[in-house]
């Protein structure tokens, strides 16, 4: 099953587990707060991948500045048609090939603390 937010995903998976339908069934989202990387920790969330939303903030806040008092516009990242913030897959079930970081790397910089 997969949500649009770690909110979701955690009602999703509390409406499966009421209805008994909850084992063998993998729930993932997206947002990577510290409640969505503790609910992958214990198992409600099979994985969800984190975004950095201060990140997105104090670069929207600096291209303001910039373009404000020199005119300067924000440039797109290398290769891509947005300027990327990043982002991380977060699970404790890694797989081979499949790049992703622990609960325990998320909680270090999971937003919502």
């Amino acid at each position: 099953v997969y949500t649009i937010n770690e909110p979701a995903a955690a009602g999703a998976y509390e409406a499966l587990k009421a209805a008994g339908k909850d084992k063998g069934v993998l729930v993932v989202s997206i947002d990577g707060g510290c409640t969505g990387v503790n609910n992958v920790k214990s198992g409600i969330i099979g994985a969800t991948a984190q975004q950095y939303p201060v990140k997105m903030a104090q670069l929207g806040v600096q291209a303001i500045q910039d373009l404000a008092t020199s005119g300067k516009k924000p440039a797109v990242s290398a290769g891509l048609d947005f300027f990327n913030t990043g982002s991380a897959l977060v699970t404790d079930k890694s797989v081979t090939g499949l790049e992703s970081i622990d609960t325990t790397a998320a909680t270090q910089i999971c937003w919502g603390k």
